[in-house]
């Protein structure tokens, strides 16, 4: 008797109502941390016996763990250590990561929620445009890029200090290589909700990215290291590039969000799940930090912007791109109808085209004055 997947989810859904992306990765964060500690103890055993001033964490396992001198005999480790916690402390805040961060992924991405409560197809809701595949495509590229970029610096730091020999222990980094990618997420999507600290002080979740950025820097500097700051700040910079750049707007959004034109009237409108990256204002690197260190850091930011221009790194964005990201930003901060999203676009692309008419008269005006 055979299942395919689908019955497989199925089955699933019928006993938990756990997401299956975070499901997925709480199963592998359980089994792939077991089985880390399984065999470093069990190696441990055997080698203290012949070597008694051995050290439990001397012992490694680079098909597992990040090593950078051994990445290129393991290279799947760029994404696999994510999910090996080697320490209880580390493996509880993990798995809580995992839970309530990638849950949080899928329930903003996920274009049926809300919207049709009782669908039980399971067949149709993995085969629809759903969060499965984006939170995948995030985490993975997220997960992948960060280690990569921070195992290279790593790696460039340890050889220019004279300390080559570190390079032989494991970056064990974890799922916390997550929380702020997670947070960049939360800014982007829900920035105006509050969060309470112990009931003591709150704060807007447009916030959370700098006060973890600012706590790691301070755990950093008093250990004198560079963890938790370097995979916080890589991490932070690789998630808002690749939802500001790359990232191609969920299908879920497509009922709120107008459609993007072209100058060329030969090319035709662009539906919502086009739309690559977050043009918006709100969403621009300078707005993650406070608004009285803005005018200092806005032409610092300008000026990496146009050089990365230059380089080919971002793709540059025009007053169109721009207008309609902002116009998609606040929509879906005010969670429109489609009705409503239908007449506001229709609205600003009749407001649009009258600019232009203005400013081509203007233009025109001047020019018939200077022949006078």
């Amino acid at each position: 008797m055979s299942m395919d997947a689908n019955a497989v989810m199925a089955k699933i859904t019928e006993y938990t109502n756990i997401p299956p992306i975070t499901m997925a990765y709480e199963a592998l964060t359980i089994l792939l941390s077991a089985t880390t500690s399984y065999i470093r103890t069990q190696s441990y055993k055997e080698l203290v016996q012949s070597s008694p001033d051995l050290v439990f964490d001397d012992i490694i396992i680079p098909s597992l763990q990040l090593v950078p001198s051994h990445i290129v005999f393991h290279p799947w480790t760029l994404w696999t250590s994510t999910f090996v916690e080697t320490s209880p402390f580390q493996f509880i805040s993990g798995l809580v990561i995992v839970y309530f961060g990638i849950t949080f992924l899928e329930s903003q991405w996920n274009p049926t929620s809300g919207n049709d409560d009782s669908m039980d197809d399971i067949s149709q809701y993995l085969n629809s445009q759903k969060p499965v595949s984006e939170t995948l495509k995030f985490t993975t590229v997220v997960i992948t890029v960060s280690n990569l970029t921070i195992l290279l610096l790593v790696s460039l730091i340890n050889i220019l200090s004279g300390t080559a020999e570190l390079l032989n222990r494991p970056l064990q980094y974890g799922f916390f290589i997550m929380v702020l990618p997670i947070s960049v997420v939360a800014k982007q999507l829900i920035p105006e909700a509050n969060i309470k600290v112990l009931s003591i002080f709150k704060f807007r979740l447009k916030r959370l990215s700098l006060v973890l950025l600012a706590s790691s820097s301070a755990l950093s500097l008093g250990r004198r290291s560079l963890s938790p700051f370097l995979p916080a700040f890589v991490s932070f910079l690789v998630s808002w590039y690749y939802l500001r750049y790359i990232q191609i707007t969920p299908a879920m959004n497509a009922d709120i969000l107008p459609t993007s034109t072209s100058s060329n009237p030969s090319i035709p409108p662009q539906s919502s799940t086009n739309i690559r990256g977050d043009p918006s204002d709100t969403f621009a690197l300078v707005e993650f930090f406070p608004e009285m260190i803005k005018p200092t850091l806005r032409p610092i930011f300008d000026g990496f912007y146009q050089v990365s221009v230059l380089l080919g790194i971002v793709r540059p964005w025009n007053d169109d791109d721009v207008d309609i990201g902002n116009l998609r930003s606040n929509l879906r901060f005010s969670g429109a109808s489609a009705a409503t999203t239908k007449t506001t676009v229709n609205q600003a692309d009749s407001s649009n085209d009258e600019r232009r008419k203005q400013i081509a008269l203007k233009v025109l005006q001047q020019s018939v004055e200077r022949q006078d």
